[in-house]
């Protein structure tokens, strides 16, 4: 045998055995059983991102950046577009495999790929938040101009996917595209979209909690629609604020239950408790069966 590896998991011990040959034998003292979807793929979610504040070495061994190899973490890290596609497309991915039956392997990869190069335009004028302060088909065509310049080295066929999927993917409510387009697109928008309270959530977790109120005090106020979610959810924190507009926001496209579950699950797992808004919000709307709001009651 070349190596025993044992570690302690949520779950129990688990132990690799690898014996050489090709053969590996991995041992669970307990079976994991059927676990919520939900807080699955939050989890899996959280555990990706635990990468975010760990600074790679070889550069600043080399003197690229200030480098500790005492300290190797930082725990007042930015987030980057790079960090938000990455993770949009670990949130997909976990999604893929608690519901395999969504999409096939082709549409995946459309919905991975485009995920993964979907900022790219955001390099002419930086990141724009989406609180109504900016015109979404502007926007819409300076990234596009830009992101075609951006995916100029793939093979032409690359990057005619990625450009024509980049269009429905931002304007994916359109009766223009194929029921499948839009079904696959919407999905993509999603990810993106509810990747933004999921990462709000981790901050939480690491003690840097954000609120609107701190846009409201240094950055000259907050838009209408901000002081309109805030008055909705009764709370500043951008967590809230973010999920009820991408409800409001998205609440025809199919999936969106899926996201609003992972993201009640991450709300649980980090404050201990559901938004307390979140029951009446979704009634208010008629969204989803009476049944399903229940879950979401306190």
């Amino acid at each position: 045998m070349l190596a025993r590896v044992e570690t302690e998991t949520n779950f129990g011990r688990v132990v690799v055995e690898i014996r050489g040959n090709g053969k590996i034998k991995i041992d669970r003292e307990n079976e994991i059983g059927e676990q919520d979807k939900s807080l699955a793929i939050w989890k899996s979610y959280e555990n990706y991102r635990s990468g975010d504040r760990v600074i790679r070495s070889g550069s600043g061994l080399c003197g690229v950046y200030d480098f500790n190899p005492e300290e190797p973490f930082t725990n007042d890290y930015v987030e980057t577009d790079t960090i938000h596609s990455s993770t949009c497309v670990e949130l997909a991915n976990n999604i893929f495999e608690q519901y395999p039956q969504l999409f096939d392997m082709y549409d995946q990869f459309r919905i991975t790929s485009l995920l993964r190069y979907h900022d790219l335009g955001e390099d002419e004028r930086g990141d724009k938040p989406d609180d109504g302060s900016s015109s979404h088909e502007e926007k819409f065509e300076i990234e596009l101009r830009e992101f075609i310049k951006k995916i100029q080295y793939h093979t032409v066929e690359y990057q005619d996917i990625l450009i024509r999927d980049f269009i429905i993917f931002e304007h994916a409510q359109s009766f223009d595209w194929t029921p499948r387009d839009r079904e696959v697109f919407q999905f993509a928008k999603l990810c993106d979209k509810a990747d933004a309270p999921l990462g709000a959530f981790i901050f939480e977790k690491q003690g840097r909690k954000g609120s609107l109120l701190y846009k409201k005090k240094y950055f000259g106020g907050i838009t209408d629609q901000d002081e309109y979610y805030a008055s909705q959810t009764r709370e500043y924190s951008q967590a809230a604020i973010w999920t009820a507009h991408m409800i409001d926001t998205y609440k025809e496209y199919e999936y969106l239950k899926i996201f609003v579950d992972v993201i009640a699950a991450a709300c649980r797992d980090t404050r201990g408790m559901l938004f307390p808004w979140l029951w009446e919000f979704l009634t208010k709307r008629n969204l989803f069966t009476i049944e399903e709001r229940e879950t979401y009651a306190q």
